[in-house]
């Protein structure tokens, strides 16, 4: 696998997407650029060596044809519309088909670090290479305001840019955590709705997720797993939101005292009741009850 080291010259500076700058160029910490595949592509005949970045990330968006694309040597055959992730420091090669069509973003090291302080959520996203299909829409219309910007004062361009760089990672964020969710099956939505009624039966017995495992024939496993692909928390947590909102509600409208509410949640102990929808709620009974009536 090639990935060689050469010496740093100025044409590291005037061409950053040379083979050997996985030298570092930190002073493209801020860079931000938006080009035409076909641009880049035509004059080496659709094919990009293998090769990485130092510092630099990009997002190639295929909006027709498709490419073979090497990410840290696994090979990923991708149709448009589609787009491709690769982080700093991850060894790549792309080889098109003639006449694709889109972009590529490349961004500076220092506009991730940005975003990423902002939303360490995206952090293990952003760590980790991917290819896939997706929608272009949100990007066609960011690349067309980029593109078509008017002529600013100098001391403007460096805050637009990053505006537009924190927009674009934005952007990128929602696309890899919407392609590394996986997708739910049938049998997922009928499980978890199956889950769903059992609880709404039985939620008063606290009964733990074990209990319901033989009901449904299946595993906790399998049903955690259905559950996360469905975007709902965990088995338990299901169970404990519906404790909870029955609570509030009862609460609120039924005009009971603390005590008798805990005895028809299944809890033993009012003062456990009490502690409990404390450390869930982040208030106690009393403020709650009272925050409510003064509104």
């Amino acid at each position: 696998m090639e990935n060689r080291k050469t010496p740093h010259s100025s044409r590291d500076d005037q061409d950053p997407f040379q083979i050997h700058d996985i030298i570092g160029h930190e002073g493209l910490r801020d860079f931000l650029d938006i080009e035409s595949l076909e641009v880049r592509s035509r004059p080496v005949n659709w094919r990009v060596r293998r090769h990485s970045h130092a510092s630099m990330f990009q997002l190639f968006l295929l909006s027709t044809g498709g490419c073979t694309v090497e990410l840290d040597g696994v090979s990923h055959e991708l149709s448009s519309p589609g787009f491709v992730w690769i982080p700093a420091r991850h060894v790549h090669s792309l080889a098109y088909h003639p006449r694709t069509r889109g972009y590529v973003i490349t961004l500076g090291h220092g506009h991730v670090f940005t975003f990423r302080m902002r939303c360490p959520e995206a952090a293990p996203l952003f760590a980790a290479s991917m290819a896939g299909d997706t929608d272009l829409s949100e990007f066609d219309r960011l690349i067309t305001f980029a593109r078509y910007q008017p002529a600013m004062p100098d001391q403007a361009t460096g805050t637009v840019t990053e505006a537009l760089a924190q927009l674009i990672l934005a952007t990128i964020f929602r696309l890899l955590r919407s392609a590394n969710t996986p997708v739910p099956s049938r049998r997922d939505a009928e499980l978890v709705k199956r889950f769903h009624a059992l609880v709404e039966r039985d939620f008063a017995s606290h009964a733990p997720v074990s209990a319901y495992l033989d009901v449904l024939r299946t595993t906790e496993r399998t049903l955690r797993r259905a559950c996360k692909r469905m975007g709902q928390p965990s088995p338990h947590e299901i169970i404990q939101s519906r404790i909870a909102a029955e609570s509030r509600r009862l609460l609120l409208f039924s005009g009971m005292s603390a005590a008798d509410i805990a005895d028809r949640l299944g809890f033993s102990d009012p003062a456990y009741f009490s502690r409990w929808f404390r450390a869930r709620e982040g208030t106690t009974i009393r403020a709650f009850r009272d925050e409510r009536d003064t509104k």
